[in-house]
């Protein structure tokens, strides 16, 4: 072992205070720098298992595909997987609810897919086929594998069906229907290609070719996305028959906006780390400057000075960075945990898959490169951190130990201020000019983190739990249309698709209404639209913006007019079906309209379309549960202008005491419609209260380990600055001065520093929350819409600071007092 080593461990033992700050500081870095990470990358880990074990594994759909250029797709090397389906026929059926169609798949295609048969094996003749025992019983058959059952069909060409042909086939396999399925009455048969081609003349067939894209690898789900389409294009395709696998591509494959996200957060906690532990060993260079200059003295190069502090340094970081990436590996894995089984509440097929992963343990949250990135982030922030103290201390010469006092800057000399009298305060502020850099940057590590604290507590104090949840329901049990926009995978998804066979019909109305405990039900109407005349506005792909209109009725109007920012709602030009109102939200902040300016607006309409002229008459700033950011017409003039039932919610009012019985009720009402959703209150309520518990436990936690980061600073602060003035406080006490004076001395110093933190936390703190309050209102997050000053967060942080500065003077003076009045003269003698 060198002596240089030696030394570095001699110093570390001997400096055990100093060293335990550091080390806790270190840990603390470390803690955030494991916990995040583990949080973020389990999460993506664990949706992305449950994605692969639910969701389709092809990257894209090309629908409506000729024989032709099926058959270039296929030896297209671009595609590592392609398979190809047809649906060659519609099964007849005596039940309009029930639809089967029938399908043919090559093994590739299924695969892509995850069909995968309970028994049996794939249809492979032109009389053989694979159905699911509940599409038997729906059509009041029995069979097993081997057994023939008869089967009309109709064949699709040029979008009309043939007349009904009748004929054998031989049960070769079995599926498992989904409990989606058996609800929508929409189920598949299996048959084999021979079947297909056999139905219709070579040329005239249509497929769906499935396939996933070759050297994918370190690409973003957009760059994929992108590439896709370019070779949808380059096979003209349409854009509408392009269907990107969009959960599988976001699950799998990077998403660029959050890691840009999640590395600034990362570089955030570092550059804190820094700092904190920077100032700390800055500020206990002044303790040690003659020590270095004694080394100097004997022998000592700067290089060996430099090393002499790295190595210490790193004595601490190699026992507290370990234990802080393992303490930060529990608490990730532990918030991970408590995030998945009590805040998403949500039944939906994913998060339950999700569960069940994580309690059976089939992903491990615990990754080691992690474990490594962590520990190699923290050495790096240590060593960063002791870089301007290496080079102070290799600064150090025999001759200026002496008078170090930590600034070796060179200045012009000036004459020394004095006093005909001392007193306390005079002897407080000549102590804190004496270093102005080291006070300074002590304010700025404790201001930042109250800065941090008072921003977040602000924007947690702005989040409602009965403000999110009215602005998402306004009633206690809201029904609605399931729709999907934009999903060409399921057309008949679409809202205007759905309409034309409306499941909100009267006699549904009439039966909610007849519920005992229900006191009145509201009716919404809704079409979709889009923006033609907004240049700004348009879709990523250029297309136009897809938007809506809400009807509403003239209670809702009256609503309306306590959240008019410009214009009125009771202009005329709306009743006469030529004034529309803007809901203040993505079309306001993303374009100029404002009131007075026309808009072109496509009205969907069950198959057809509709094209209106409008004016702006009001902008108004809903809750999104009355309008939201969409547009709005009276309810009659909406209805007016399509042939379709534009009916798209009820808001039903139920008596507090019977909300669980009509909410059992509705709900098997619901059930039985496959295009029906339903929510209340109690479940919009509940999950805001989560998200928001999400929220603070996140921000407050990590606000938590900066805040004891910076009162190890402040701790370290005080500590060395008593301690470089051992023999100055010495020889103060041996002229007179008291113990109880040397407190209050303390105390003011100490309170400077309190003072200087809190002006930048309540000052700085209060306007950076103001501001990001505004911004997050203007973008519609979270529904924050009211401001709320964080009084009860201020008043805490003001005691807290003030507690621990009065503790910090009790210990330090505690420790000072500990050795002898000649002790403290003679030291660093």
């Amino acid at each position: 072992m060198s002596i240089l080593t030696k030394t570095a461990l001699a110093n570390f033992r001997k400096n055990k205070s100093r060293n335990v700050l550091i080390g806790i500081a270190i840990l603390l870095t470390s803690v955030l720098l494991t916990t995040v990470p583990t949080i973020f990358f389990g999460t993506f880990r664990l949706e992305n298992a449950a994605v692969r074990e639910i969701y389709p594994t092809y990257h894209v759909m090309f629908r409506n595909v000729s024989e032709e250029t099926a058959g270039k797709l296929m030896k297209d090397d671009r595609f590592t997987d392609a398979g190809l389906r047809e649906d060659p026929a519609y099964v007849v059926t005596t039940d309009p609810d029930i639809v089967c169609g029938m399908v043919a798949v090559d093994e590739t295609a299924c695969w892509l897919n995850r069909v995968e048969l309970s028994e049996g094996n794939m249809p492979r003749e032109k009389d053989e086929i694979v159905v699911s025992r509940d599409f038997l019983e729906t059509m009041g058959m029995t069979g097993e594998i081997g057994d023939q059952i008869s089967l009309s069909f109709q064949t699709e060409q040029g979008g009309e069906l043939s007349l009904p042909k009748e004929q054998e086939f031989v049960i070769t396999g079995f599926t498992v229907d989904s409990e989606e399925v058996k609800e929508s009455g929409k189920y598949s048969a299996m048959v084999s290609e021979r079947f297909a081609r056999s139905l219709l003349p070579e040329g005239k067939h249509r497929f769906r070719f499935y396939g996933c894209l070759a050297e994918v690898d370190g690409k973003s789900t957009e760059q994929i996305t992108e590439e896709l389409k370019a070779i949808g294009r380059e096979y003209d395709v349409l854009e509408t028959n392009i269907v990107p696998n969009t959960e599988m591509l976001s699950a799998i494959y990077t998403d660029s906006t959050a890691y840009f996200g999640f590395a600034t957060f990362m570089i955030v906690i570092g550059l804190a780390g820094i700092l904190t532990i920077y100032s700390i060993y800055y500020v206990s260079m002044l303790g040690k400057v003659q020590e270095y200059g004694k080394l100097r003295a004997i022998g000592a190069t700067r290089r060996q000075i430099r090393s002499l502090v790295f190595r210490e340094g790193f004595a601490v970081a190699v026992f507290a960075v370990p234990s802080g990436v393992l303490l930060g590996t529990g608490l990730g894995v532990w918030i991970l945990r408590r995030m998945i089984y009590q805040m998403i509440p949500v039944d939906h097929i994913l998060t339950d898959t999700i569960k069940t992963i994580l309690r059976e343990g089939r992903i491990s949250l615990v990754q080691p490169w992690i474990l490594g990135l962590a520990a190699v982030v923290a050495f790096l922030t240590v060593y960063l951190s002791l870089l301007k103290p290496m080079k102070i201390a290799g600064k150090i010469t025999a001759v200026e130990a002496i008078r170090y006092q930590g600034d070796q800057e060179k200045k012009k000399k000036k004459e020394r201020k004095g006093y005909r009298e001392l007193n306390i305060r005079r002897l407080t502020i000549t102590n804190l000019k004496r270093n102005q850099r080291r006070t300074a940057i002590t304010i700025l590590t404790l201001g930042m983190t109250g800065i941090f604290f008072m921003t977040v507590a602000t924007v947690l104090n702005c989040m409602n739990e009965k403000v999110m949840a009215e602005d998402e329901i306004r009633s206690d049990i809201h029904v609605s249309i399931d729709a999907w926009v934009g999903d060409m995978m399921h057309p008949e998804r679409e809202i205007q698709n759905i309409q034309k066979n409306n499941p909100l019909t009267e006699e549904r109305k009439e039966q909610i209404l007849a519920m005992d405990g229900v006191e009145n039900l509201e009716v919404g109407w809704y079409a979709g639209a889009y923006l033609l005349n907004v240049e700004e506005l348009k879709e990523d792909d250029g297309s136009d913006l897809y938007t809506g209109i809400s009807g509403l009725n003239e209670e809702e109007l009256k609503e309306c007019e306590a959240y008019v920012q410009k214009g009125s709602v009771k202009d005329p030009k709306l009743s006469q079906g030529t004034g529309v109102i803007l809901g203040d939200g993505y079309v306001t902040r993303n374009s100029d309209l404002t009131l007075g300016d026309t808009v072109e607006l496509e009205i969907l309409d069950g198959d057809r379309t509709i094209e209106k002229e409008f004016e702006i008459v009001a902008v108004v700033d809903t809750p999104q549960s009355l309008l939201g950011n969409s547009f709005g017409l009276p309810a009659d003039v909406l209805q007016g202008f399509c042939e379709t039932d534009l009916t798209d919610d009820f808001d039903i009012y139920v008596e507090k005491s019977k909300i669980k019985d009509v909410t059992e009720a509705v709900k098997s009402l619901v059930q039985e419609e496959e295009f029906l959703e339903m929510k209340t209150y109690e479940q919009a309520y509940e999950e805001a209260k989560n998200a928001i518990g999400l929220f603070v436990y996140a921000g407050y936690g990590a606000l938590v380990i900066f805040g004891m980061i910076g009162i190890l600073n402040l701790i370290n602060t005080m500590i060395n600055s008593v301690y470089a003035r051992k023999k100055e406080l010495g020889m103060l006490q041996a002229i007179g001065m008291s113990d109880r004076q040397m407190i209050r001395m303390l105390q003011m110093e100490g309170l400077f520093y309190t003072f200087g933190t809190l002006a930048l936390s309540l000052g700085i703190g209060s306007l950076a929350g103001y501001g990001l309050f505004l911004k997050m209102k203007a973008d519609g997050m979270f529904s924050i819409k009211y401001y709320e000053y964080p009084v009860v967060p201020a008043i805490v942080l003001t005691v807290v600071v003030l507690l621990v500065q009065l503790l910090i003077t009790y210990l330090v003076n505690s420790n000072f007092k500990k050795q002898s009045l000649i002790d403290r003269v003679r030291f660093a003698e």
